[in-house]
């Protein structure tokens, strides 16, 4: 690892030190909201908290632009598009109803609380130090999210599927599917942040992210796991320079070993059981056939308007709710969710945010670690949001934005000091400084 100017001198360190424990909050609080169903009123106790952190985020973000004007290219550009839709759907929502519902409001809440989140790290984080920082929260929320699971298995905190017959521990989480994209991005960023040891300390604990991720047994969570591991095996074998991927290479060891125990640690009937309905055409995906059937119906049947700016969350959450005879809330699907609740101008905000996934996993030349690793991120994303849906988890969410930042920002200074003709100062771009003593390095 490279040697660092002393953390004291970080700029905003205190600030980004809260920000990163934010993964680790939510693993406590999330788990505290749902054992205890602590609700005030209309208001559960995880929105009691979030809505007075949204303020201050937001406080600060406009307090950090006014002092450092020429950081605001720093933004996401998907977090301004958010503006716009939000803006779009409740309006069309009070045009319908001569209301705003509060499962709309809370919905959207969960967007934009995650979407600001992400703005702030964005705007602060501007050295290799700082990007530490955040990736180092983001492993901890992941391994005590994990903890969580393998207590909920031996606690008999179940997370029953019905319609499997199957009983898997999500701890004491209100769903699996929320937590899985953590599991597997988590395990990635410390795989990430030991790549340049020859501990075996950063593969097992990755390795019991991964381990949770399999327990939930949570299909989606499966596919993106495997669709992660299959990519990391692909670039250690064919890609990563000579010398450079014994990170991987104890990771793969360990997964052999996990392989041959697997019977004697899993159920393999259960985890067989919970692909059984594939080859039902209503029942597939617990029942995402059906539902997605009725979502796509339900975009081709509307009008024009509702085509082209949706009818917003409480719409799609009722119409599935009368057509489907189950409260599942949305599609299950990012794509499905944002053609019904924001029409055309939702479908080009998720490529708009896809899009930006993408542009930060190819900031780096494919060989290095850092490509390898975000590119990885990007894959459990997609799996996760398309086969489950995951842009209205705040969780989950910000575990994708902190760790492609954590990990493609020091590529996007590089970038950016070349671009500069290597003379990069804080008047030429401002959100990518360099501390002393702090070397321009690759990634290896």
């Amino acid at each position: 690892m490279s040697t660092h100017a002393p953390t004291a001198t970080m700029p905003d360190r205190r600030l980004i030190i809260a920000l990163s424990m934010i993964p680790t909050m939510d693993c406590f609080t999330n788990q505290l909201n749902n054992a205890l169903d602590l609700r005030f009123g209309p208001v559960s106790f995880l929105q009691l908290l979030r809505g007075p952190l949204l303020l201050v985020f937001l406080f600060l973000i406009a307090r950090h632009l006014k002092r450092q004007v020429g950081t605001r290219t720093a933004v996401p550009f998907a977090a301004l598009g958010a503006v716009a839709l939000v803006a779009i759907a409740t309006s069309k929502e009070i045009l319908l109803t001569g209301t705003l519902s509060l499962e709309s409001v809370a919905s959207y809440g969960q967007l934009v609380y995650w979407l600001v989140l992400w703005t702030l790290v964005s705007l602060l984080i501007r050295s290799r130090a700082q990007a530490e920082l955040l990736l180092k929260g983001v492993a901890a929320g992941g391994v005590l999210t994990a903890l969580s699971v393998f207590a909920g298995l031996v606690a008999g905190a179940g997370n029953y599927y019905s319609s499997d017959a199957v009983d898997a521990s999500a701890g004491w989480f209100d769903t699996a599917k929320m937590i899985t994209g953590i599991l597997v991005v988590s395990g990635i960023v410390i795989l990430y942040l030991g790549r340049a040891r020859r501990s075996w300390l950063h593969p097992l604990a990755a390795m019991l992210c991964f381990a949770a991720c399999v327990l939930t047994y949570a299909r989606a969570g499966m596919a993106a796991l495997g669709a992660a591991l299959l990519w990391l095996t692909f670039w250690r074998f064919f890609l990563a320079p000579a010398g450079t991927g014994r990170w991987l290479t104890r990771l793969l060891a360990l997964m052999l070993g996990a392989l041959l125990l697997v019977p004697a640690v899993v159920d393999t009937h259960q985890l067989l059981a919970r692909w059984s309905d594939l080859g039902d055409s209503d029942k597939a995906g617990s029942g995402r056939a059906t539902f997605w059937k009725l979502a796509v119906n339900a975009y081709e049947d509307d009008d024009l308007a509702g085509q082209a700016l949706g009818n917003g969350y409480h719409a799609m959450s009722t119409m599935l709710f009368h057509e489907y005879g189950d409260d599942i809330k949305h599609t299950h699907n990012d794509l499905f969710d944002m053609l019904l609740v924001g029409g055309l101008v939702g479908a080009m905000w998720l490529l708009t945010l896809v899009g930006s996934f993408v542009r930060q996993s190819l900031l780096a030349p494919v060989r290095t670690a850092t490509a390898a690793a975000s590119i990885a991120i990007l894959l459990a994303y997609l799996c996760h949001g398309q086969l489950t849906g995951q842009i209205w988890g705040t969780d989950a969410m910000t575990c994708y934005t902190f760790a492609l930042l954590g990990i493609t920002r020091p590529a996007e200074r590089r970038q950016a000091r070349r671009a500069a003709g290597g003379a990069l100062t804080a008047r030429a771009t401002p959100a990518m400084e360099t501390h002393p003593g702090e070397p321009d390095e690759q990634f290896a």
